[in-house]
């Protein structure tokens, strides 16, 4: 079920200069919201996550709008039907998402592995037949925490993911 709304997400560990913030461009026409995985597609240009592709690369968490837009709610919209006239912040490091369920599903066992995106907020412990893009790796998982999405802290950022999920 795709985003209708922003969503609160937490980090997991202290951020430091190791996950500074990027910025990247809304492709034309996309909506995007605070708190999904920031996608970009084979042009470059940020996505929505609902529906991921095995080219897309995943840089982090969708933190707000870039500079010159009004960072309101719900939401970050590029109307125009040119890529970049709205960017996006994008935060890196390691960040509470939910697990996929079935064989997605992700336990103990998996911390250490990488992930692969299923949606905006959701990441499955497989490629989904090599047609998901890697989120990042497993990194914790902590079954007292009571924020949605979820309870597993997934590292990301281009360090993790980079091209074809290779680092």
């Amino acid at each position: 079920m795709a985003l209708s709304q922003d969503v609160r997400i937490e980090r997991y560990g202290v951020p430091g200069n190791a996950h500074q913030p990027l910025n990247r461009p809304l492709g034309a026409g996309v909506t995007v919201y605070r708190g999904s995985i920031a996608l970009t597609d084979a042009n470059g240009n940020i996505k929505n996550a609902s529906n991921p592709s095995s080219t897309d690369l995943a840089w982090g968490i969708i933190e707000g709008a870039g500079p010159g837009t009004a960072n309101l709610s719900p939401g970050i919209v590029n109307s125009s039907t040119v890529a970049s006239t709205v960017t996006v912040e994008i935060g890196t490091g390691c960040f509470y998402l939910a697990s996929g369920t079935g064989s997605d599903q992700l336990n103990q066992s998996n911390v250490g592995q990488a992930v692969y995106v299923i949606n905006e907020t959701t990441v499955g412990l497989t490629s989904g037949g090599s047609s998901r893009p890697k989120a990042g790796v497993l990194m914790n998982i902590d079954f007292t925490r009571t924020q949605a999405p979820g309870f597993y802290a997934i590292d990301m950022g281009t360090g993790i993911t980079g091209p074809a999920g290779g680092p």
